[in-house]
């Protein structure tokens, strides 16, 4: 039986969590201006395999350039040299970007929620039952 508390626990735990990182998120894209931008190069990494991360290359509102290397690569290359896609940037911080995916930008909230919501059933489920099955 305790380990029902341990679950649930868990549960509610990581459900507060993934609440408080879909706050940061949404917090972060209500400040987060879009700008295109371009594939300027590919890097090939062979520590784990050969793999290709691509360098995107974007202008702000002010008209200053940044670089943003994605934190991942693929092989075969997802992207070409030349190729554009659409990132979101802190303006008060452009080095803090991200491409404007959805699950790029709502990985952790959902990654988190998935966890948590099947142990809050079975662990809340479990005393649910209890009550009313007895």
């Amino acid at each position: 039986m305790w380990q029902y508390y341990i679950i649930l626990g868990a549960g509610i735990a990581l459900f507060i969590f993934a609440l408080l990182s879909l706050r940061s998120t949404l917090a972060f894209l209500k400040k987060a201006e879009k700008a295109t931008a371009t594939v300027t190069s590919l890097r090939i990494d062979d520590s784990d395999g050969e793999v290709y991360i691509p360098l995107f290359t974007f202008r702000t509102r002010n008209n200053t350039e940044y670089s943003y290397e994605l934190p991942e690569g693929t092989n075969p290359s997802a992207w070409s040299v030349g190729e554009t896609e659409t990132v979101i940037y802190d303006p008060d911080d452009p080095s803090s970007v991200s491409l404007y995916t959805y699950f790029r930008i709502f990985a952790w909230p959902l990654i988190l929620l998935s966890i948590a919501l099947p142990l809050l059933v079975v662990g809340g489920g479990y005393f649910i039952a209890k009550k009313f099955l007895q």
